[in-house]
């Protein structure tokens, strides 16, 4: 079976690969490195920690800070926006950031011996069948963790089990978020002895930071105004969202409106949907303010988490579209209700989490949404009793981090013994 996915992935992958580089940006960022180019060696050993995007450089950051490691970190991700967020967050903690290699023995081999490392942790679920037998034959440790697999993934692998069995036989270890995405793994093919649930380290988050947010207040001039969040919006959102607000506007006064897009290429599609409907706009990079403008796009990178505490209601997007929705916890830990459409499918268990303890609230389509963000604001009694909601969801459901952080010391204390 290795034979096979090889030479669909070198044959048919690569050269795909190769000839969208030449036209998508995003998709060429890297590209020396992802082909084995690493203009750096690392004599003593490392721990290589691999965070795929965003998302994940997220949990890194929350898993490096709770570390103490003896010896050197390196940092790889596969998109540019991983990179541009690492290198903003984690430079202090990091040795080198950069691209995490092609699924191919040349590049891994390359990165390997550039990169040295001791073990290999993968923040949430990235397998790569040549990659993880690499470092089965190298004797190097590999983990998953904070780890999860979708209902439509698990389907998918589900009829691969008998490949993915081999290839999950090369973890030290997975960690998981929940018993069912445990569950799901040992299904797949993963040995159950190495499969553990250690909580989802999404929960452990810093404490809210005042000085933060009487920041963003005097940036965004936020006192005594109504302020809404579109956290995370997709292209195929923005226009529907952008039009809930406009009518917003004729029901709760001096509603000011913030727009996070999830790809900052989609800025330009913001600006025109604002003009088409008279709304005065202005731009976080430009330091506008809510003085003179009704809404603002955050076109910047990193400072979303900390934006959340200038706002009263957060809309969580990429949930009214197929994307399966986006971390609402960033604005949890700020005391934000939270709101989101129907295809949660990538949160599921947060949300179930977060909705039984009032946290947050799904909505069918766009005008629910607009019902839930009326009654919410409508109600600022309300909104005090989820702020403390969801200081609660937040306590109980905090921890991964700490078992993660232990799990992986006692096994590389219990290697060094053994050696």
């Amino acid at each position: 079976m290795y034979t096979v996915y090889n030479f669909i992935y070198n044959f048919f992958v690569i050269p795909v690969i190769c000839i969208l580089s030449l036209f998508v940006k995003k998709i060429n960022a890297g590209k020396k490195e992802k082909f084995g180019g690493y203009d750096f060696k690392f004599l003593n050993r490392t721990i290589w920690i691999h965070a795929v995007s965003v998302g994940e450089v997220m949990l890194a950051i929350t898993l490096i800070n709770k570390m103490n490691p003896k010896c050197d970190i390196v940092l790889t991700t596969s998109t540019p926006q991983g990179q541009e967020l690492a290198k903003n967050k984690l430079s202090d903690k990091c040795k080198v950031i950069t691209y995490f290699p092609y699924d191919t023995n040349y590049a891994i081999k390359k990165a390997v011996d550039a990169i040295n490392p001791k073990m290999v942790i993968v923040m949430e679920t990235e397998i790569w069948p040549n990659f993880a037998k690499k470092m089965r034959e190298l004797a190097i440790p590999l983990f998953i963790v904070n780890g999860r697999i979708s209902e439509r993934t698990y389907k998918s692998y589900k009829k691969l089990s008998f490949f993915f069995k081999k290839v999950l036989d090369n973890y030290a270890a997975i960690l998981t978020q929940t018993e069912d995405d445990a569950r799901r793994f040992v299904s797949i093919g993963a040995n159950k002895d190495k499969v553990l649930t250690s909580g989802n380290i999404k929960f452990d988050l810093e404490e809210p930071d005042e000085y933060a947010k009487h920041k963003y207040q005097l940036l965004f001039k936020t006192f005594d105004k109504n302020v809404l969040i579109f956290a995370s919006t997709h292209g195929d959102e923005n226009q529907l969202l952008i039009d809930t607000y406009k009518e917003l506007t004729n029901i709760i006064p001096d509603l000011k409106l913030i727009i996070a897009p999830r790809h900052l290429e989609k800025v330009e599609q913001i600006e025109k949907l604002f003009a088409s409907r008279a709304i005065k706009w202005g731009k976080r990079s430009l330091e506008d303010t809510f003085d003179d403008k009704d809404a603002i796009i955050l076109d910047t990178t990193g400072e979303l988490g900390k934006v959340y505490s200038a706002a009263d209601v957060c809309v969580i997007c990429g949930s009214f579209n197929k994307t399966g929705g986006h971390n609402p916890l960033e604005a949890t830990i700020w005391g934000k209700p939270t709101i989101t459409g129907a295809n949660i499918k990538n949160f599921r268990y947060i949300y179930k989490s977060l909705c039984e303890l009032d946290c947050a609230f799904v909505v069918k389509d766009t005008k629910e949404l607009k019902e839930k963000i009326f009654e919410l604001f409508s109600d600022r009694n309300y909104m005090e009793k989820i702020k403390s909601n969801c200081k609660y969801a937040i306590e109980k459901n905090k921890g991964a981090t700490d078992f993660t952080v232990k799990y992986i010391e006692e096994y590389d204390r219990e290697q060094y013994e053994r050696n």
